[in-house]
């Protein structure tokens, strides 16, 4: 079997296709870093995980006939003990992190990632030299039979994918905090010798499973017991409940569906920033995109129930409140553009008074103060060579602050007089 270098073009289209270049730590900022893992082929930091890849493609010379089930296991055996024995050594010579016996940095979890990809070359009479990629997968008999994995240190566990295996798993978590919820279930899967046919399959499970809603149920917990909310969403609850597959499926396909629909809104916020010579803050990007799709999806069933507002609340404007269902402490106040053009909730007079519209948010949210406040303004337009209507965002944030007495009985007194308005 003939192995080659990783082709970059390979996995950098993986890469930029999915957004990971956001996140992805250049060569000499990683290799540079005496706090970080070195020698590995990319290295991505999200704001709560860091996620270390080896990859391997292969491309090896055979003739149809001779491509079976028992020769691509064979292959597939030899291709990651290759990683495997690479990741050890890379792993070993970074011993220096280890010492205190944990190699989470800042409270960021650590992933190790191998990805292999096998293309079989053959000549054909007629057509020549021509190849193709096999698709595969591993499963957990694989790892227990053909390639045994040291599970002992459950930090150092290297988890193997095949590249679109990767890449499927990719396109259905869309963000990193859901992606790295996966890898701590499949590494939970893995140490604890759970038997499962392929990736695949397990990550059906996983969005099945209560470990997805975990985070948002953790967040709403919090919320309640500050008295931010009256009580936890029952879909929620519903959702990690035995015996809800079906309502857990169709809660699923919602919010991928829904995420979708916030990704295609933000991109044509960027879009429009771009093509007017500014820029979104890349902090403020990086906190967006590190969104859970949970919290995509309410910001856009908020946008959507707009269908169903009356005249009067779209005439004067209206607001939204929504928070994180990933990270304590970021909330969202969502203000849907005034028809009107002299309402103070007009798309011109919000964009001018955003910054007090957020430190007043910020004098409401005090007990906890929180870390993020973001104002989405979100404005219906008729699209002119059609009956359907287009979206816009702007996005505005804000650190949250604490506020002494005085200022807050300062933003208490201008809250009445602007309700006597």
């Amino acid at each position: 079997m003939d192995t080659q270098q990783a082709s970059p073009s390979l996995w950098r289209q993986m890469i930029q296709q999915f957004s990971l270049s956001l996140y992805e730590l250049p060569d000499d900022k990683a290799n540079a870093d005496p706090e970080k893992f070195q020698g590995y082929d990319f290295v991505f930091e999200f704001s709560s995980a860091i996620i270390y890849l080896v990859v391997n493609d292969v491309t090896t010379e055979a003739d149809k006939q001779d491509v079976d089930s028992d020769k691509v296991r064979e292959w597939k055996k030899e291709i990651v003990n290759k990683l495997i024995k690479r990741h050890t050594q890379l792993y070993q010579k970074n011993d220096k992190l280890m010492v205190d016996g944990s190699i989470s940095k800042d409270g960021k979890s650590i992933y190790f990632v191998g990805l292999t990809s096998i293309s079989i070359e053959h000549q054909d009479e007629k057509l020549g030299l021509s190849s193709y990629t096999i698709d595969y997968e591993y499963g957990s008999q694989f790892f227990a039979e053909d390639c045994v994995l040291d599970l002992d240190d459950e930090q150092s566990v290297l988890q193997i994918f095949s590249h679109r295996n990767f890449a499927k798993i990719l396109s259905q978590l869309a963000t990193p905090s859901d992606l790295t919820t996966f890898l701590s279930f499949h590494r939970d899967q893995l140490t604890s010798f759970v038997s499962f046919k392929n990736e695949s399959t397990l990550l059906k499970l996983f969005l099945e499973s209560p470990d997805f809603h975990y985070r948002a149920l953790s967040v709403q917990e919090q919320l309640l017991d500050g008295e931010l909310i009256d009580q936890i969403e029952p879909r929620l609850l519903k959702a990690v409940e035995p015996n809800q597959v079906e309502f857990a499926n169709a809660l699923m396909a919602e919010i991928q569906r829904n995420t979708r629909m916030w990704y295609k809104l933000f991109n044509s916020l960027l879009k429009r920033y771009r093509e007017a010579g500014q820029s979104l803050p890349t902090a403020q990007v990086d906190i967006l995109a590190d969104e859970s799709m949970y919290t995509y999806a309410c910001l856009v069933e908020k946008i959507l129930a707009y269908r169903m507002v009356d005249q009067d609340s779209r005439w004067n404007g209206y607001v939204r409140h929504e928070h994180s269902y990933h990270i304590f402490g970021r909330h969202y106040l969502m203000v849907f553009y005034a028809q009107d053009d002299s309402s103070s909730l007009s798309t011109e007079k919000v964009r001018l008074s955003h910054q007090d519209l957020l430190s007043d948010l910020n004098a409401q949210m005090q007990t906890p103060v929180m870390d993020d406040l973001f104002l989405i303004g979100v404005e219906f337009r008729a699209c002119e060579d059609s009956v359907n209507t287009e979206v816009y965002l702007d996005i505005f944030h804000q650190t949250g602050a604490f506020i002494d007495v005085n200022t807050q009985r300062l933003h208490e007194r201008l809250a009445q007089l602007q309700a006597q308005l």
